[in-house]
């Protein structure tokens, strides 16, 4: 118990020590300012932003074909052999064997607590699974994350990575339901959920800050 409380008041103080100093891409009235067109077709729900060094994509990974997700981040020059994509959700055999296959619960019309499962099926993912995001933005410049539609799951990871790196989760979670809209998730399950991204930070801030400098170098 003394250490869940210790790890959520790091989350806290991370919190409000980065409400002044987010990076500029956290503000959502200009998050349209940071994103790219990319000619691959079939590709559903995609949005694809340039923060710094990092191309970071969220689109429907499970209900496009993955061949044409493979190719948006072969665009990109990437050669990781799962394309430095996560897939989140259970309805695509193609997407589980091609990607970083990370199955999640649906947070629609759930509590905040959704939020510790999110946590328990996430544990490693920012910076020390194998295969993890860190790692992605470090060695490709490239992430892709998605679930099958792209409303529920995929846009709370986008916002948790947001919050990773140095948004505060009430800019991220507004950022991801700008643009993929809140689809019955309530804003405080979402703002829950980018948490873990800010409590991952407060955990291992060293790998945070280099990934807040990869997504703001010039």
């Amino acid at each position: 118990m003394v250490s869940y409380i210790s790890a959520l008041m790091l989350t806290f103080v991370s919190i409000f020590a980065g409400a002044a100093t987010e990076p500029r891409f956290c503000d959502p009235a200009k998050i349209e300012q940071y994103e790219r067109g990319n000619n691959i077709p079939y590709l559903k729900r995609a949005h694809v932003y340039q923060f710094g060094k990092l191309t970071l994509a969220g689109l429907a990974v499970g209900s496009s074909d993955y061949r044409y997700v493979q190719s948006l981040a072969k665009q990109y020059g990437v050669t990781d052999n799962k394309s430095c994509t996560w897939y989140f959700n259970t309805g695509n055999d193609d997407a589980k064997a091609a990607f970083n296959y990370r199955p999640l619960p649906r947070p629609w019309l759930r509590s905040p607590s959704i939020a510790k499962e999110f946590a328990t099926r996430l544990d490693g993912v920012f910076d020390r699974s194998p295969q993890n995001f860190l790692k992605c933005a470090r060695d490709e410049n490239f992430i892709a994350m998605g679930c099958d539609g792209q409303k529920h799951r995929g846009p709370s990871v986008f916002a948790a990575l947001l919050a990773y790196a140095g948004c505060t989760p009430d800019h991220a979670m507004q950022i991801a339901n700008k643009v993929w809209g809140q689809n019955m998730v309530s804003k405080a399950t979402r703002q829950a959920i980018a948490e873990i991204g800010a409590q991952a930070a407060a955990e291992n801030p060293e790998a945070a800050g280099e990934m807040r400098s990869l997504m703001t170098a010039k």
